[in-house]
């Protein structure tokens, strides 16, 4: 999936970039990008759980 962790920083960067800029921009509001964003960073973080999960049964 995501090995390493430089990928799903630079992916939660860019999402927050885009997150920030889209309502200075005028193509949304922060009502709409922020939960978003969150939403991105908790499927970041459940697939970064998994490959940890993962790696570790393939341990034992």
């Amino acid at each position: 999936m995501l090995k390493g962790w430089r990928l799903p920083i630079a992916g939660v960067v860019v999402v927050g970039a885009a997150a920030a800029a889209a309502p200075q921009l005028g193509l949304s509001d922060y009502g709409q990008t922020i939960p978003l964003f969150i939403l991105f960073v908790l499927f970041v973080g459940a697939l970064q759980l998994l490959e940890w999960l993962k790696d570790r049964r393939r341990r034992r």
